[in-house]
């Protein structure tokens, strides 16, 4: 069977069975194969299209778990990959669009729909939402299936005494600085662990797990 993990940059590595959170939940969950990518930097629109190649695939029916982690609400949302783009033109028009553009109740309005969309596409399958930003905190609850509440980027940052250039996307193959998901290996073995536990302890549904997995101990 094949496990779905993906969303934003907190689940792009996914190889290593030692220091990768989603291959070491693969593996407890008994899952040989995982769907899905990591995403750095981007709106959800990405993992939107992502997901829905996938819905259009032959393996679809193939996947019995989903686990979607939710990106920032006010990234831009297009269909283009400006994260990655740091060229001067790039760098100034995103200036521009949040300084003029941008506006805080149409992106969570958007996400809100996002959120209702994805309820209906994964209707009749299992699934996990983990909350990766702040932002989305006021509307979490509105996905249906095991939810994963406490962010993981004010965990992340924690981590590195609240450096912001520690927790960059640079910094997750330095090896300097060894952060593959923006976490150190030791902290995402027990995220595995953690949600696996959670998830194969969850009594609902629609359950809200509100722990921070950092005191999590594993049973």
């Amino acid at each position: 069977m094949r496990i779905y993990i993906g969303g934003d940059s907190f689940c792009k590595y996914r190889y290593d069975s030692d220091s990768d959170w989603p291959k070491l939940l693969a593996d407890l969950l008994g899952y040989t194969k995982i769907e899905g990518s990591g995403i750095e930097g981007e709106s959800w629109w990405h993992t939107r299209r992502e997901l829905q190649d996938c819905m259009q695939s032959s393996i679809f029916h193939e996947i019995d778990l989903f686990v979607i982690c939710h990106t920032d609400s006010h990234r831009i949302l297009t269909g283009s990959r400006v994260a990655q783009n740091l060229s001067d033109e790039i760098n100034y028009a995103r200036e521009i669009y949040y300084k003029y553009l941008h506006n805080y109740h149409v992106h969570n309005w958007m996400t809100q729909n996002w959120y209702q969309e994805l309820n209906t596409w994964l209707a009749n399958k299992r699934v996990i939402h983990i909350q990766c930003f702040e932002s989305t905190k006021d509307y979490f609850a509105l996905l249906n299936g095991v939810k994963f509440y406490c962010p993981l980027t004010p965990i992340s940052l924690d981590e590195v005494k609240h450096n912001p250039g520690l927790f960059l996307k640079e910094h997750m193959n330095d090896p300097a600085h060894s952060r593959r998901n923006h976490f150190t290996a030791q902290a995402n073995r027990l995220l595995a662990k953690f949600i696996y536990d959670k998830y194969c302890a969850s009594v609902t549904y629609n359950e809200l797990i509100t722990d921070n997995f950092q005191f999590h101990r594993a049973v």
